[in-house]
């Protein structure tokens, strides 16, 4: 179990540090008025890769500490929203309320951008989603290494 511990720790440090490369892109495109085409295109795949990052963390914890496989349509949803449970004897919550809600966001539009081929971008609502990013990223990143903490601590066989 240590080993797989070890591995799960690794693998969220790596997507983590993809999320933070994605955060870090974003700041980058112009999306005021003088926002492009391309440059809307750049910013949504940029949050795309974002949340997907995120997402793949919280695949990761499901799969490796829950022991669960979400299926289903709205596998993506309950997936977020258990990532704010407390699962007594197995984890504590891995993300605050907020930090949910903030996510739901930009899951919302993930979705949306991978079904609506031929909808023009919104430069101001990527902005939008740029700082509800942006905004999170303090808490997320607080909320991932207290979740590391405790992984690091049931590898040490103390918890």
């Amino acid at each position: 179990m240590n080993a797989a511990l070890q591995r799960l720790r690794a693998e969220i440090r790596f997507d983590r540090e993809t999320f933070q490369k994605r955060l870090d892109e974003l700041e980058t495109i112009p999306l005021g008025t003088e926002a492009s085409p391309a440059s809307c295109a750049q910013a949504a795949v940029a949050l795309h890769h974002a949340y997907g990052a995120i997402e793949s963390i919280l695949e990761r914890i499901a799969r490796g500490v829950d022991g669960d496989l979400l299926s289903g349509p709205d596998w993506h949803q309950a997936l977020l929203h258990g990532m704010g449970l407390e699962i007594e004897g197995v984890r504590p919550a891995v993300l605050s309320r907020e930090s949910v809600a903030g996510l739901r966001e930009v899951l919302s539009f993930r979705h949306f951008f991978r079904h609506a081929y031929a909808v023009e971008l919104n430069p101001a609502q990527l902005a939008d989603l740029r700082r509800v990013l942006s905004d999170a990223a303090p808490g997320l990143s607080a909320e991932l290494t207290a979740f590391d903490a405790f992984l690091a601590e049931v590898a040490a066989g103390n918890a």
